[in-house]
């Protein structure tokens, strides 16, 4: 049972490590960033479209922004949810919610 306890405070340990060097790195989920940034013309009309961050996310993905992390149900592989360097959503964010806007458009 001591083993388990020590196993635990690693675990924990590396949990707190991962945590500070995401902070340090800003490495943040599109509703983080979203929930922290404020917010231009663009997003304001990516709402108008959109009820979600999902296709923000996929446009973010076709661009080629590179995700920090990504999660996937275990049972059947449905992609959950990634993470970003906030800087570079910060610089790409705005222009992908405008190509959602236009594509979304296009097909109307």
């Amino acid at each position: 049972m001591g083993h388990d306890v020590s196993v635990l405070s690693e675990v924990q340990l590396r949990k707190q490590q991962i945590s500070a060097a995401k902070k340090a790195a800003e490495i943040v989920t599109l509703r983080e960033w979203y929930d922290s940034t404020v917010h231009g013309y663009e997003l304001e009309e990516y709402f108008k479209y959109f009820s979600n961050l999902g296709r923000l996310g996929k446009e973010l993905h076709k661009r080629g922004v590179k995700r920090v992390t990504e999660l996937h149900e275990a049972d059947n592989g449905i992609f959950v949810e990634a993470t970003f360097i906030r800087s570079d959503l910060d610089l790409v964010g705005s222009l992908c919610a405008l190509a959602c806007i236009f594509e979304k458009l296009r097909k109307a």
